[in-house]
Formats: structure tokens, sequence, C-alpha cells
């Protein structure tokens, strides 16, 4: 009797509860609920218009009681439901308002079968009913509070909050319909804010995931009666990307091994499913009401999202959303395209590299949309990151943003040109780390894309361009970082090779006055970069060098070059004075000067260590140590620049003559046989030029007898490397100096040079030679064997 007793109390009629009193001592049947519900129906139908005034309060009670989890007070209440309610369609009808107050109220009551009966009672109300303004009223509170029953302590009640919220999510979508005229305009604008802030925003995963479903329908099925709604919309529904994606996703992202690759391979492929996810699916529906109403609202929450947002499927979501607008209402899109390039830009320091792209994606289409001022504010921006910042990720996100123009906007890309090209003609000369990425899947880097995509080709792209490309590089080789310093001359040797004889006065001299003026101060990593471009430009310019043009005075001569050149080849570091060399004896060479006394002065005494093996031999062991083959590479280089600046000036040479004829010959015998070959060539140079080898050049008896001794210090090593059986190289080049020298000593008045051992020793070397597998030997055999006939 509690209830009915509690019912009485509430109608104010105690004289009921005598009654009921009565009807359980009458009779000891009536003792049960059965008895008491019947007792009361009785009693229901005498009081007749006594219960009438009473009915709002106790219909509600009523129609909730039928849904006790008790079933004997289920039975019971629905008796008297029976008996007091005799059309219960038409009761429930009139006193709906009444009866969703009283469920509204007894969700969150602190008795568990309250809030259960509640929530069957709500799911039983919503079934099959019309749309009804009042209902359309109540969601908003009904599924903020169903939202928060759906996270009870007890279970039953848990699982009465799910069947409560289906059905809620079907009246939602039912009523959120444009067919409805004004009410599904007004539904939309009620459950729509309720269940991102109530749902979205919660931490439970079952709200999340019942809100999130419920929205997805509601939009499928709102169709234009989403416009109002899109600005707050899509980004929730961003938002959401990141906050239902597994947690154990992020673990990974953080833990996977394998490098930076394996991680970028991970996150993409987290982005390709988001992509695809119901949230981005309703997302891109929502673009195709975008236009220029919703977009001063959407625009601001868009980018604050980008600044702001977590998750990775987020901001990759942000990115794919924009390039969806870019398509949509790009005309529409262009007075706030500079709010989105400055949100976006700031994405691009991103740490994670699959952002990054995705971000210089979503700039490469938005450009089409922006004023060509915030498009150069852009170029500006990535120019100055590129030439201040040395971290490999921001050059590589300033790449990947100037790819995406040149792939999806060439025209805009064209149209700044002259701000772009140069800085990818820079950036494609940095020597790039496999295991930084920023490659295609040719091995093509980025930056190489954007500058062979943009220009005919590259000798002419450097022509057009040429003046911005110096204007740029020239700074960069005055950079303070010896990266940019090296990547910059790396960039100009690209120039004076592709242009060759073309590039002259007044580019010639920037550049070159550039190059020397960097030779300056220390030794750096890289510095080697410098002397490769200034060989590039003194071997290719040859003709603009040698003859400068009258008012070049900022050009510096080639004296002034070999000078810097030649202070650079006492540097210590072998690696750096290798190069040096090289520079300066093509230089040398290239323009036949001489310099052949500061040059021995550098070289004689190293190569006589190496060749002797008297040297500081814990020097050269530590240098093996750590650079294998240095020594040797060195070695190689100073005999090729010998033969390469041996000059012809007679006065240079009878200095020289005995002293470089003895190292060449003693070095054929005590070397590698990489070193081997290079003496032979530095042999060759040598005997070319010669004087007393040269036409017309008549011979007193000292001068015969130096040459006779040379010839036989030669013979004898150089028959050795004739008849060298390991490396067909060394015979080849062997070969070559045996029939220059007997060309050459074929004259009037050398019979006496070549003395008959010496001629003998040939010979024998010429037939084995003679029996060589290849072709080529066996033909300059049988030369060298008719050149020896007149000696014999």
């Amino acid at each position: 009797y509690k209830e009915l007793c509690s019912l009485a109390s509430d109608l104010n009629q105690p004289d009921l509860i005598y009654k009921f009193m009565n009807l359980a001592n009458h009779n000891a049947m009536w003792n049960s609920k059965k008895g008491a519900a019947f007792g009361f129906s009785t009693i229901a139908l005498q009081a007749g218009e006594q219960l009438t005034p009473h009915l709002p309060k106790i219909v509600p009670r009523l129609y909730r009681y039928q849904f006790d989890p008790n079933p004997n007070i289920r039975q019971s209440m629905t008796s008297i439901w029976a008996a007091l309610v005799p059309e219960a369609r038409k009761t429930i009808d009139k006193y709906l308002k009444e009866i969703l107050e009283d469920l509204q109220t007894n969700l969150t009551n602190s008795q568990w079968r309250v809030r259960e009966s509640s929530c069957m009672a709500l799911n039983d109300l919503l079934r099959g009913r019309q749309l009804e303004e009042a209902i359309i009223e109540a969601l908003p509170a009904l599924w903020e509070t169903c939202l928060k029953v759906r996270d009870d302590i007890k279970e039953s009640v848990r699982n009465a909050a799910e069947k409560a919220c289906q059905g809620l999510m079907r009246t939602s979508i039912k009523v959120c319909d444009p067919s409805a005229g004004k009410l599904g305009e007004k539904a939309v604008e009620l459950v729509l804010p309720c269940l991102m802030k109530a749902g979205l925003g919660s931490s439970v995963k079952e709200v999340r995931a019942i809100s999130l479903m419920t929205i997805l329908k509601i939009s499928q099925n709102a169709g234009k009666l989403l416009k109002p709604h899109i600005a707050v919309l899509v980004p929730a529904l961003l938002e959401a990307l990141s906050g239902l994606e597994p947690q154990a996703l992020n673990y990974l992202s953080f833990h996977v091994g394998g490098g930076a690759s394996q991680a970028e391979k991970l996150d993409s492929a987290r982005i390709a499913a988001s992509k695809a996810s119901p949230m981005m699916e309703v997302a891109n529906l929502c673009v195709q009401y975008v236009d220029g109403g919703v977009l001063p609202d959407l625009v601001p929450r868009l980018t604050d999202l980008i600044r702001s947002g977590v998750g990775v499927a987020t901001k990759a979501g942000c990115s794919s959303f924009i390039i969806s607008l870019t398509m949509q209402c790009s005309h529409e899109l262009q007075p706030h395209a500079g709010k989105l390039l400055s949100a976006l830009l700031s994405g691009l320091n991103d740490r994670n590299s699959a952002v990054r792209k995705n971000y210089a994606a979503a700039i490469g289409h938005l450009v089409k949309s922006a004023k060509d001022s915030s498009v150069e504010k852009l170029i500006a921006k990535l120019k100055t990151w590129y030439l201040e910042k040395e971290e490999s990720s921001i050059r590589q996100a300033c790449g990947l943003t100037l790819q995406a123009m040149a792939r999806h906007n060439p025209d805009v890309l064209k149209r700044h040109a002259t701000q772009v090209l140069p800085l990818a003609f820079l950036a494609m000369h940095e020597k790039r780390d496999k295991e930084a990425g920023g490659e295609s899947e040719q091995g093509q880097s980025v930056w190489e894309e954007v500058w062979l995509d943009s220009i005919p080709g590259t000798e002419s792209g450097i022509k057009l361009y040429l003046k911005e490309i110096i204007e740029l590089v020239r700074p960069a080789l005055e950079a303070q970082s010896w990266h940019t310093k090296a990547q910059a001359a790396s960039a100009m040797n690209t120039v004076a090779t592709k242009l060759g004889a073309n590039l002259g006065p007044p580019h010639l001299g920037t550049m070159l006055r550039a190059l020397v003026g960097g030779l300056a101060g220390r030794t750096w990593k890289g510095k080697e970069e410098l002397l490769k471009a200034i060989t590039s430009v003194c071997v290719q310019c040859k003709t603009s060098l040698a003859n400068p043009q009258e008012g070049t005075t900022s050009q510096p001569s080639v004296e002034e070059v070999v000078e810097a050149v030649l202070k650079e080849s006492r540097k210590e570091k072998l690696e750096y004075k290798k190069e040096a060399i090289r520079c300066l004896t093509a230089t040398l060479e290239t323009y036949s000067l001489d310099r052949f006394k500061q040059l021995s002065d550098i070289l004689f005494p190293l190569l006589r260590k190496s060749t002797d093996g008297n040297g500081n031999k814990e020097e050269e062991e530590e240098i093996e140590k750590h650079s294998p083959g240095v020594m040797e590479d060195f070695v190689i280089t100073s005999y090729e620049g010998l033969g390469k600046a041996w000059p012809q000036e007679k006065q240079t040479q009878v200095e020289f003559q005995d002293q470089f004829g003895a190292l060449l010959c003693t070095a054929l015998t005590s070397s590698t046989w990489k070193v081997q070959c290079a003496v032979l060539k530095a042999t060759g140079c040598y005997i070319d030029r010669l004087w007393m080898l040269q036409d017309g050049v008549t011979l007193t008896n000292e001068d015969t007898t130096t040459l006779t001794k040379f010839v036989e210090q030669l013979v004898p090593p150089l028959c050795q490397c004739l008849e060298n059986t390991k490396y067909t190289a060394i015979r080849l080049e062997a070969s070559s100096v045996a029939s220059k020298l007997l060309k050459t000593l074929s004259g009037p008045d050398m019979d006496s040079v070549l003395p008959a051992d010496s001629q003998s020793c040939l010979q024998k070397s010429a037939e084995k030679l003679g029996k060589d597998s290849v072709p080529e030997l066996q033909d300059r055999a049988a030369e060298i064997k008719k050149l020896l006939q007149p000696f014999s």
C-alpha cells in the first residue's frame, strides 16, 4: 500500500487512505497488491468526479508506474491505469506535456527503479508518435538528461537509458526533416547544438557514439536545414575525428620502430582512415551548403581549430575540408583566404611530417582563391624560413608547399615565378638525407620537381632567371651557416656548368668575386663546393675571363683567383687540400699559367714521404683510420695536378725537370695501381711539354746527357707497367706513354738518347703486350714495335 498511500497524499485526499485500510481489513485476499488495485479501481469508479481535478497529477505517475522494474507493482499499476483511463491514447495526448515533465524530472531521481522506469516509459511514449511541438521543445532537455543516465552506476538503468536514447534518436531523425517545414527547422535548431555540447563533448565512449550516430543521421536527413548550423557542426565533427580515434594509435605513433619513415606511414594510414570516416563524410556533405553567408562564421572557428586542434586526424581533416571548400566556393572564399593561409602556414611548423604534407597540400589548393598580395606574403615567408632556418623539417615543408602550388595551381606559381624559381634552384642543390625524406618515387627532390615543371629546360631556366638567381645565391654565400654556403656554391657551380661561355659580365664578375671572397678564413665542412664552383667558372668561362671587357673592374682577374686558390692549397686538411690542388691545376692548365714552383713547394715533400715511406706514419695512419683511402686520393690528385701544371716555360722546366722526372720514375714502382695510373698520366704531360723534346730545339751535350739519364730512369719502371698482367688500365696508360716517348725521340740527333738496353727492354715488353687479349693493347704493341725499328 505504500505506493497507493503516497499517491493519495499527493492528491491531498487522506480519506482515500482510510478507504484502502478498510478494504484491507474487510477481506484477507485484499492484502495482496492485486486486491488493493481492485479496491482502488472500485473506489475510483465510486469517486467519479472527485478525482477529475487531480488527473494531471495522477496520469503521469500512473503512466510511469506501468514500467516499474518490480513486476508486482507494474501489474497493480497497469490494472489501476486500465480502470482509471478507459481511452489511454486520448488521455496520453491530452496530458502529454505533464507526462514529459514528470519523466524528465524523474530521470535523475535518487531511486534507481524510478530512473529505470522513467527511461522505459520515455521510450514507450515516443514510439510511433506524430510530430508535436511539445515533444520538439522537450527534446534538448530529454537528450541531455538521458545522456547523463546512460552513464548510470546501475547496469539495468544504463540499458534502459540506451533504449530511451534510441527512441530519442528515431524521433529526432523524424522531426529534423525538410518536409516538416517550420517544425523541422526548429527541431534541427534545438537538437544539434545539444548533441554537440552534451554528446560529443562527453568523456563516456557510449555517449559519444550515440550522439555522433544521431548527428550523422540527422545531417544526412536534414539537407538544406543544416546551413545555419554548419559553422558549429563542421568544427565539432572535425574535432571528433581525433576524439573518437582509438588511443592505441596515438601510442603506436610515438613508439613505432623503424624511424621517421615508419611513423609517417602509420600517420598516413591514420589520416586515410579518418578521411573515410562518417564524420568526414558529413563534413564533406555540408560543403555543398557553404556560401558567402556561412563563411564569416565558419572561417574563424576553422582557423582556431587549425591552430589549436589536437590530433593528427583533426588537423588532416581541416586541411581536407579546406581543399573541398576551394573546389566548391572558390570565389566566395577570397575575402577569407588570407586568414586560412596564415593559419595553415603556422601549421607547417608541426612536428608531424604527415600533418605538414596535408597543410602544404591545402595551401597549394587555397592560393587559387587568395589575392596576389596574400600569395606574395606567403612566398616571402617561405623564402625567409628556408634561408634563415636550418631545420630539415621546415625546409621540407616549404618545398612541399611550393610543390603543391606547382601541381594544383601552376598558373598562380607562374605569376610569382621570379620569387619561387630562384629559391627552388638554390634549394635543389641541398645535399639530401635519405632518412629525412622529401623525395618522390623517382628519387627526385620536391625542389627539383618545382624547378623542372616550371621551366622548359635547366639551361634556358637559368638564362631566364639568372639575375634573380645571382641576387639570391650571392647573399647565401655570405651566410653564417656553412651548410648554406656550400649549397650556394653548388648552385653557382651548376650555373657555370650549364651556361659555359654564355655566362658573361656583369653576372660573371659578381659570381666569381663572391666565390673568391668566400675562400677567406678557416676551413669548414662543405667548403670544397666553393673550389668546385671556381673550377667550373674558370674553365667554362675562359674567353670572358681571359679577355675582360672594359668597365668590368669588379671582375677578379685570373691571377687573383690563382693566388687565392694557391693560398687554400696550403691548408692542412687533406680532403680540402685535394680539392684546392684540383682547382688550382685545372685553372693553371686552362690559362697556361706558370705556378709550378709554388706547387712543387707544397706537394714534393708530401709525395716524397708517401713514396719513400719516410713520412710521419702516425699521422697517415690516423688519417686512414678516420677516412679510408683519403691519402691515396690526395696522392692521385697531386700527381695528376703536377702533370697539368707542368709549364711550357723553359726556365721553370730547367729548374725542376730533374726533380720532377726522378719523382715520377720512383713513384711508378712504389705505388698502388690507381696511383700508378695517375703517375703515368703526369709522365705523359711531362714528355709532351718537355722543352728538350720540342721540334726545332738544338740540344747541347749537357742537355743530351740529362735527357738520356731521364730515359734510362723511366724505361725500366715503364716496362714493368707494360708487363703488368693484373690491371688493364696500367697497361693502357703505360703503352700511351711509351708511344709518346718513342715519337719524340724519333727526331734527328736523338738516336743516342735511347740506350740499347732500354731499346731491348721496350722490345721485350712490346712482344709480351702483343699477346694481350685486349685488341687496343695489341694495336699499341704493334705501334711501339714500329717506332723502335729506326733505333735498331
